[in-house]
């Protein structure tokens, strides 16, 4: 059910009116893959009901976009087979539509599009999207609308976006129970809704069968072809709501304390849901709720959160510390990197949002000598006089993930090791998004950005290449942490990896 405390999240793509003549009201899914705690599926069916048209809810993949690859290509027609099976059990009109050489996706898309009566799609500020709704608001004929369901907070509820964690807090505290209170449907249905049986729907669609998936990868063209899929990784809303289980059950109770230890995937203590928040299979909302509820001890209710500890990152939501510490990750730094591109969207950031101070240290610190300089294959290849660094890259090129730790020394060490700040930034920016299943997204760019110093501080003292940008080393994280089981389990992934790589 769609509140109108919600209108908040829809944001006009055109002033174009509705098509009377058109057959349907159109959903163009593009960022939530999901047919639940989805604010841009309840907005949908609410106009659906308002007009008296059918709903058809569409959702495509383009076949070349920047950094695609067997294996981004084989995680998202996963996902569709679980949509399609959703969709299929909760009575909704499901269209799916993957671009293979032969048949574009331009053709579908437009006859689809021609007989909408409205189109609603999903709003999302990074990578080609922006760019993608504006041209849909110059082209369409028909009214055309935007749903923010990235997060709990609507982006349009804050006034700015905000340079320090420390400086979004607070005001994501006094607007979280108001955003809460009216979260998105966890039961859609498709009742009352006008049937869409009459419908004919357009040629070339995809079966949405898992046995169909493999002969349909192999017509499809990627800009990254050697980038393969990794088997232990699966795409698809039934799989994150396994993982979200067994986060619930092995991963939260230890949070607070070791969610900074690499391990190997089955001992970590981390969500391993990010691939999933980012392609939209799941939401945060239903996640944020999931954890508030984890805990048999305490019954969560609006009167448990503590007021006395706004902008503090413990103690505010929950009494369990590790309660605080994940929804402090999935809040405060998540919505971060969205508000950070929702002021200005836009398909990248680059080092010119630096902070002046990172500018200026950086640049005076830019002609600084270099103990090691690494080439960009050097780096892919993971051909560096450092394990440590060395076990992350494989990790990220052979699994599509990386520990969230060595994530930022990763970052770290290709600045130490590189020309320039902009030259590492050219590499990280490309080795994320070629490989994380999570890349492309605009933690990817906050993430990255902070090893710059981005949504930090100046530290002292002051160093070689760095200048006052925070500095880590492997040698600190090594004393830090065991790595043993962690290499280990690297070692074992190497056995396994693609003639060529790592050669």
């Amino acid at each position: 059910m769609f509140s109108e405390k919600n209108l908040i999240r829809v944001r006009e793509g055109n002033k174009k009116p509705v098509r009377e003549e058109g057959e349907f009201v159109l959903y163009w899914i593009r960022a939530n893959r999901r047919l639940a705690w989805n604010h841009s599926l309840d907005y949908s069916i609410h106009l659906a009901k308002k007009f008296g048209k059918p709903l058809v809810i569409f959702e495509s993949v383009k076949m070349d976009f920047e950094w695609s690859s067997p294996r981004l290509h084989r995680f998202l027609l996963e996902g569709i087979c679980d949509t399609a099976e959703e969709a299929k059990k909760k009575g909704f009109t499901y269209w799916a539509f993957v671009e293979t050489e032969g048949v574009s996706l331009e053709n579908v898309v437009s006859s689809t599009l021609s007989r909408s009566a409205l189109v609603v799609t999903d709003e999302f500020p990074c990578f080609f999207l922006p760019g993608h709704a504006e041209e849909l608001s110059r082209t369409l004929d028909c009214k055309f609308l935007l749903v923010d369901s990235n997060s709990v907070v609507p982006f349009t509820a804050y006034e700015d976006s905000y340079a320090y964690a420390r400086v979004l807090r607070p005001r994501l505290h006094d607007r979280f129970l108001e955003s809460f209170a009216f979260h998105s449907d966890p039961k859609p249905n498709s009742k009352g809704i006008p049937s869409s049986d009459a419908l004919k729907p357009p040629e070339y669609l995809f079966s949405a069968d898992p046995k169909d998936i493999d002969s349909v990868l192999a017509r499809m063209k990627s800009r990254c072809p050697d980038v393969v899929p990794y088997t232990n990784r699966i795409g698809g809303r039934k799989e994150a709501l396994r993982l979200m289980a067994k986060f619930l059950k092995e991963g939260l109770p230890f949070y607070s304390e070791e969610r900074s230890e690499p391990r190997p995937p089955e001992t970590s203590r981390s969500s391993s849901l990010s691939p999933y928040l980012h392609f939209g299979m799941i939401s945060s909302e239903e996640l944020t709720l999931a954890v508030l509820q984890s805990d048999p001890r305490v019954t969560w209710t609006p009167e448990t959160i503590n007021h006395s500890q706004r902008g503090k990152n413990e103690g505010f939501f929950h009494p369990n510390p590790n309660v605080n510490s994940f929804l402090d990750e999935l809040l405060t730094w998540r919505e971060l990197g969205f508000l950070f591109f929702h002021k200005s969207p836009g398909f990248r950031k680059d080092l010119s949002v630096l902070p002046d101070w990172a500018k200026k240290t950086l640049e005076f610190h830019k002609s600084d000598v270099r103990k090691y300089v690494y080439s960009k294959e050097e780096l892919e290849n993971a051909r560096t006089h450092d394990p440590i660094w060395n076990a992350a890259q494989k990790e990220l090129v052979l699994t599509g993930s990386m520990q969230n730790y060595l994530r930022m020394l990763w970052g770290k060490k290709v600045i130490e090791w590189t020309r320039s700040p902009e030259e590492a930034f050219s590499i990280l920016e490309d080795l994320n998004h070629k490989y994380a299943y999570d890349g492309r997204d605009p933690n990817s760019y906050t993430g990255i950005l902070w090893c710059f110093g981005a949504f930090d501080r100046p530290w002292f003292p002051e160093r070689e290449i760095f200048g006052t940008v925070r500095y880590m080393s492997s040698e600190s994280t090594a004393k830090k942490f065991k790595l043993k089981a962690y290499l280990d389990f690297i070692h074992s992934l190497e056995g396994k990896k693609e003639p060529g790589l790592f050669a």
